[in-house]
């Protein structure tokens, strides 16, 4: 339980920021994004709204998962910083892919398309990271992938601050990874925003 826990939470983070989009979808289909367009709100200020959200969310559901974890058994050596790392490491998995998942959504506009290039996308990252299997026991082409994995580095991150020994370092590199990711991330879906708001 120890150490399957994080990667269920990480998990649940990355999935819940790649459907992420099918909010957009509705908002579409239900008027609500003409609204926003005809607002005089800032364009990376709906994007970042709709991110700001999912991380609550995120936080919010992690927290459960790690109550229940606890209850069932699980020992978390790292104590409060260490769930601070795990917590930070889930938004931050969260984050980019709920950015990508706004941006499919904003170009594709349909929900089977969202859904069937999240699954594409999500369930490869999920088994090709060290979220149920130790790095140690993968064969090696699948090392070799996970370390350019940014569910492997929120998983690392996270697991390595919860250890007895974390390795800070490391996870210093991993989390700017991820921080570089979301910047990145929430750049395209303010790109795919403005693109949609033109041919709207």
């Amino acid at each position: 339980m120890s150490y399957v826990t994080p990667g269920v939470v990480i998990m649940m983070a990355l999935f819940g920021g790649g459907w992420n989009g099918m909010g957009i979808i509705f908002e579409m289909d239900n008027g609500v994004m003409d609204r926003f367009l005809v607002s005089p709100v800032s364009r990376v200020a709906i994007v970042a709204g709709r991110l700001i959200q999912m991380s609550i969310l995120v936080v919010i559901q992690a927290s459960l998962l790690l109550g229940l974890g606890l209850l069932m058994g699980a020992r978390f050596d790292g104590g409060v910083v260490g769930l601070l790392v795990l917590l930070v490491s889930a938004v931050l998995v969260a984050v980019p892919f709920g950015a990508l998942s706004n941006a499919m959504a904003l170009v594709i506009r349909r929900t089977e398309s969202v859904i069937g290039a999240s699954n594409f996308i999500l369930l490869p990252m999920t088994f090709l990271s060290p979220v149920f299997m130790a790095t140690s026991l993968m064969p090696p082409w699948i090392r070799a992938v996970a370390r350019f994995n940014p569910v492997a580095w929120s998983v690392e991150a996270a697991r390595s601050a919860m250890s007895t020994s974390p390795d800070w370092r490391a996870i210093a590199i991993r989390i700017t990874l991820l921080v570089m990711l979301s910047a990145f991330s929430a750049m395209v879906a303010t790109r795919a925003f403005r693109s949609y708001q033109r041919s709207a």
